[in-house]
């Protein structure tokens, strides 16, 4: 049984979009990959100052591990816990090295269209929805994200290995705003060469 009794809000997230919503300290936050392999960048913010917000930067030094285990919380530019990863039913692979995708990554890999979406574009057009906007991208925690960190220290790109309904459950340590987007990566492995859907979900 899932440590979420009761959902408040809940959102189905298409493939290649993104989703910002607001939480009190206490809600829970369920991310499920629906179909499975796919990845959700996320993001958090205080809501008081989104200057302080989710870093990948300072919380692997306060954990003293590549990203959080159940019970390990991520911290924010301030050392303070923002969220809490309080259950993971997937494979428990949530990269915290990786930028997100953007426009110059796509070109990097050889796109040649006109636009791709990307977690970078997502992220902002979350914020805008909430009325907020910053001038930078911080790096995302990557959540059900298969970057294989190998002995000699290179990085191979893995699909990963969740299920379809895989899920985590965040709990907010601090009111704040939450921005995620469903990977829109289809030029390598990131997403298992196919990006899918994913729900979010918030209660107590």
């Amino acid at each position: 049984m899932s440590a979420m009794k009761k959902v408040r809000h809940s959102w189905h997230v298409p493939a290649r979009t993104g989703l910002g919503f607001a939480v009190k300290k206490g809600d829970l936050i369920r991310v499920t990959d629906l179909a499975g392999s796919q990845p959700v960048d996320f993001w958090a913010f205080n809501k008081k100052d989104i200057y302080e917000y989710l870093s990948c930067e300072h919380t692997k030094p306060s954990i003293e591990k590549l990203f959080p285990h159940k019970g390990d919380s991520a911290y924010t530019t301030h050392r303070r816990p923002i969220v809490t990863l309080i259950e993971d039913r997937t494979p428990g692979q949530h990269d915290m090295q990786y930028a997100a995708c953007d426009k110059w990554r796509y070109q990097e890999l050889g796109y040649k269209g006109k636009k791709h979406a990307s977690c970078t574009d997502n992220l902002h057009l979350g914020l805008k929805a909430l009325g907020l906007s910053l001038p930078f991208t911080p790096q995302p925690w990557n959540l059900i994200t298969n970057f294989f960190i190998n002995k000699d220290g290179t990085f191979t790109v893995k699909a990963p290995a969740s299920k379809p309904d895989d899920y985590v459950v965040l709990r907010a340590d601090m009111d704040a705003y939450v921005v995620i987007s469903a990977c829109p990566q289809d030029m390598n492995d990131t997403c298992g060469g196919n990006p899918t859907d994913v729900r979010i979900e918030v209660g107590r």
